[in-house]
């Protein structure tokens, strides 16, 4: 069967990336073909996230509202991610039926980039979403406290759908005493504001000769500092960045907006063999448990958890097996892909 997965986003942002592109090949071997098609390009994104012109903005947004208007004929099912197009577009997006819809972020409380605040009105978010989630015949959403969202517009076929990792893709890392533990952490400008307390942590360890070194991956420039290494992300460097990483971190703020959050960095350091530190919030409560990380709410509590782990090597391997055997197990392609084959297949 023949499935045609859209969305505003591009490959390189990770929802599309992983929900749907990484999805394609474990599903045709459960006979289902799906494509995937966006609206903006890779280049396109980046200006729409920098902080080019409005001029500049609004050219690509017209030569992606032709592409969103034009849409293939198709024979098969049509996947929705997240949005068809940046902006309201009556009769289009949403669009007045649709087979799937699958978002994996609290859309319905809204987002809009720091860089675009002033086309929030133009985005309609929220409004769109509850849209989407009442028009297709399947949702799938990334976690239970989605999917409950969508089941106060509608009351049935709201499925909760994982967000997967391919643990294949890591070489699992070896852990041994080191002369400088490396903490790390992956993300993005829009979540670097949650890392705050981990800094200050490390800042503290350094300063009572703690050899630790904080690795940041993705986030704007946080300063200079003697125990600070700043990278740009790229998904051709990715793995071989986590392989790098001796503890990973994931702080988040309690809020509406971080509980929606589906723990796909979570997902990636235990893919790799990392034992993690992580804010009690959302789904990330459930994945530490049974000795695959720490909880952090405080920043004692982040100071004495990166502390404890990088002295005890033997722990941060027992942490990091039961974590990669907890991925395999319960957030693989291998485990999901049959599941949506089924929900697919349904339809």
């Amino acid at each position: 069967m023949a499935v045609l997965a859209r969305s505003a986003y591009p490959v390189d942002t990770p929802g599309p990336r992983v929900r749907v592109v990484e999805m394609i090949a474990p599903l045709r071997a459960e006979s289902v073909d799906m494509r995937f098609e966006p609206t903006l390009s890779n280049e396109q994104y980046r200006v729409l996230s920098s902080e080019a012109p409005r001029s500049a903005k609004v050219a690509v947004l017209l030569k992606a509202a032709r592409r969103a208007r034009r849409g293939r004929v198709h024979d098969g099912l049509v996947l929705i991610h997240r949005l068809l197009f940046l902006a309201r577009m009556p009769g289009v997006d949403p669009p007045a039926h649709l087979d799937v819809y699958d978002f994996d972020d609290a859309l319905f409380l809204g987002s809009i980039s720091a860089q675009n605040r002033g086309g929030a009105m133009l985005k309609q978010e929220a409004r769109r979403w509850a849209a989407y989630v009442a028009r297709a015949r399947l949702v799938t959403a990334g976690n239970s406290y989605l999917a409950d969202e969508a089941l106060k517009v509608r009351s049935h076929r709201v499925e909760v759908l994982p967000t997967c990792v391919e643990p294949s893709k890591f070489t699992a890392v070896h852990h041994e005493e080191r002369e400088v533990v490396t903490v790390g952490w992956v993300g993005s400008r829009t979540t670097a504001p949650y890392l705050h307390p981990v800094l200050d942590a490390v800042a503290r360890l350094h300063e009572s000769g703690r050899k630790i070194k904080l690795l940041l991956i993705g986030a704007s420039d946080l300063g200079s500092h003697p125990w600070l290494e700043q990278r740009r992300w790229s998904l051709d460097s990715e793995v071989d960045d986590l392989a790098g990483i001796d503890i990973g971190v994931m702080p988040m703020p309690d809020t509406r907006w971080a509980r929606g959050k589906c723990g796909y960095k979570l997902l990636q350091y235990f893919a790799a063999g990392v034992p993690a530190i992580v804010s009690p919030v959302g789904v990330a409560t459930q994945m530490v448990g049974d000795g695959r990380g720490l909880l952090a709410r405080s920043e004692v509590d982040w100071e004495r958890a990166i502390l404890q782990l990088a002295g005890d090597p033997n722990a941060r391997q027992e942490m990091a097996a039961a974590s990669r055997v907890y991925v395999e197990k319960n957030f693989s392609y291998a485990r999901w892909a049959p599941e949506l084959a089924g929900m697919l297949k349904e339809l």
